[in-house]
């Protein structure tokens, strides 16, 4: 049944033929100016990846060929893990001149865009809220989720891995063979080094996330990840004639919130630490604090106000357009409650208490909290390094508020006793270094794949440097 409504929803909105995994044209109505030129397929690949298991589930991929005479292909591997493909469509044009000579390959993920989803009814595209869960849909999700255990359980870092290993062995064509990943993305592509059953020659390893147990860096420290980087940033922006820190003054109006309800009201959630953590995301929103703070010091919120709706105006613009853009909340609950979150014990109370003395928060160890979705068990890749890594460049923002600094550095240490691995730090970059640090991501990124030793072990992007306005 799953697989029914699944090929039969995709042909109907997509037109597309499903045969031996052969790529063709994706919609001959298609709108949008950077997909026009892209060519897709839906590959069958086993629910569970073993010789017992007759069960499928259907993998989207969309190719982009190469602008130039191709040489090989390169895999661009989304994060979340909840993200599809679409999170790169709006990169599309700068990976493709970048590597003007590769097929550019982005697969949606086993359970986001248009591959087989863990609520298959509810996560439909052509549902009434579209890929994402509307409020009338959870109860049905959740029932479909603990109805059926076994095909929940399925949707697994390691059995993404083998879904990737499958598509790069069957869709790569001849050549060389990149991969590119970027965030959870490069977890799930350390993953598949580990199964040692894909050949490449590269892969780069954008905003490298913490060994999985990392008790300092795992999703549930968060907030405290987040906390460090904006105090890292109140520094970098602190005026030279000020007489009072930044931090100081941040600190007086985190207290302010508390104590003035009139205040407290006109912020939104009144959740300050919260929405000043939303603004290391971005940079040109970043540079702004030292101006916000400025200004709700005199109650003046028009500075926060800006801020918030650039943010806003960032992501849709960002996404809105691609339907298949929207995250699967399933995917991440399962994946992030089963293997990235070290104290799943944790109460939200617990969560608020710790975030109580922090200036900048993060949303997320609130909502990973208290887990009510199914979980699998981790298996014997969870936590472990590959003992043979194909040359690899691993690109860090050292203003990371997600993925810190020091936890891919020290990853890094670990990765590189088991070959040629080059870490270069991006200066004041935050999380996603090919989005916010774009000249720099295409000079090294470049090197890389023409072959040429990487010496930087820093490197800078106007785009993304820390100043004020």
């Amino acid at each position: 049944m799953i697989k029914k409504i699944t090929l039969s929803t995709l042909g109907i909105l997509l037109g597309i033929t499903v045969s031996n995994a052969q790529f063709k044209i994706c919609n001959t109505t298609e709108t949008i100016e950077e997909l026009k030129t892209s060519l897709c397929t839906i590959v069958q690949a086993p629910l569970y990846h073993k010789k017992d298991n007759n069960e499928t589930i259907d993998l989207f991929v969309r190719k982009f060929p190469a602008k130039e005479k191709r040489e090989g292909s390169l895999w661009l591997i989304a994060g979340g893990p909840g993200e599809s493909g679409a999170s790169f469509y709006s990169l599309v044009d700068q990976f493709k001149n970048t590597f003007p000579n590769f097929d550019i390959l982005i697969p949606d993920h086993r359970g986001t865009g248009l591959s087989g989803k863990i609520c298959p009814e509810q996560e439909r595209i052509d549902s009434d809220n579209g890929i994402g869960l509307g409020n009338e849909e959870w109860g049905a999700c959740f029932g479909q989720m603990f109805g059926n255990l076994e095909y929940t359980k399925a949707f697994s870092i390691t059995n993404g891995a083998k879904d990737l290993s499958m598509l790069i062995n069957t869709l790569s064509g001849e050549g060389k063979r990149y991969v590119y990943g970027v965030s959870y993305g490069t977890q799930l592509v350390l993953r598949l080094i580990l199964q040692g059953t894909v050949n490449l020659d590269g892969v780069i390893l954008d905003s490298l996330v913490p060994l999985q147990d990392d008790v300092d860096f795992d999703l549930s420290k968060r907030s405290q990840v987040t906390d460090n980087v904006g105090r890292k940033v109140l520094e970098g922006l602190e005026a030279s004639d000020s007489s009072v820190s930044l931090i100081s003054r941040l600190q007086s109006l985190i207290d302010r919130v508390k104590t003035d309800e009139k205040f407290a009201a006109q912020i939104p959630n009144k959740n300050l630490a919260m929405l000043l953590g939303m603004t290391l995301d971005i940079p040109k929103v970043r540079n702004t604090i030292p101006s916000i703070i400025e200004g709700l010091e005199k109650n003046d919120f028009t500075a926060l106000n800006k801020a918030v709706e650039v943010i806003t105006s960032f992501y849709k613009d960002f996404s809105s357009k691609y339907p298949t853009a929207t995250n699967s909340i399933p995917l991440v609950q399962i994946i992030t409650a089963s293997e990235n979150n070290l104290r799943p014990e944790m109460k939200k109370d617990e969560v608020a208490k710790e975030a109580e003395k922090l200036l900048f928060t993060s949303p997320l160890p609130f909502l990973i909290a208290e887990n009510k979705m199914p979980t699998y068990e981790r298996d014997q890749f969870f936590a472990m390094v590959p003992e043979n890594m194909p040359r690899t460049l691993i690109l860090s923002g050292t203003l990371d508020p997600k993925t810190h600094f020091d936890g891919a550095k020290r990853y890094f240490k670990k990765l590189s006793t088991n070959g040629d691995v080059t870490f270069v730090g991006v200066v004041d970059t935050p999380h996603f270094v090919a989005l916010f640090a774009p000249d720099a991501f295409a000079k090294i990124a470049k090197e890389f794949v023409e072959g040429k030793s990487i010496e930087t072990l820093f490197i800078k992007d106007e785009l993304s440097r820390l100043k004020t306005e």
